[in-house]
């Protein structure tokens, strides 16, 4: 073998050697576009559970939210009605004891009339 054919046979060789370096340098990306690749449609489908249970908790807080208006509007109007008896109950206390006062309505039997004699002079 001459000196020419062992440095073609070494550059040949080398040229293997580079080559399967780049082939697994490649099968390294590959591998690991492939891992991203999963990573991504791993996070999409994450955000889509996420979107469906934003959206479920969404429509509960309405739910939460109306029904706690109409409880509230409910025990609004029992408190209005509790007022407005307690109103009309004072208020008819009130006049019965104004009426007892004046004596519109009496308090004792009535006493029959005293006839005093009439003294002539």
């Amino acid at each position: 073998m001459t000196a020419v054919e062992m440095e073609e046979k070494d550059d040949s060789q080398q040229m293997k050697a580079k080559t399967s370096d780049l082939s697994g340098q490649i099968d390294e990306v590959k591998e690991i576009m492939k891992k991203n690749l999963n990573q991504i449609l791993h996070r999409e489908e994450n955000l889509e559970k996420l979107l469906e249970v934003s959206k479920y908790l969404e429509d509960k807080a309405y739910n939460f939210r109306r029904t706690t208006n109409e409880v509230s509007r409910s025990y609004w109007w029992k408190n209005v009605k509790l007022i407005v008896a307690v109103v009309v109950i004072v208020l008819i206390i009130v006049v019965v004891i104004i009426l007892l006062a004046v004596g519109v309505i009496p308090i004792s039997p009535p006493v029959a009339p005293v006839a005093t004699p009439t003294i002539k002079p």
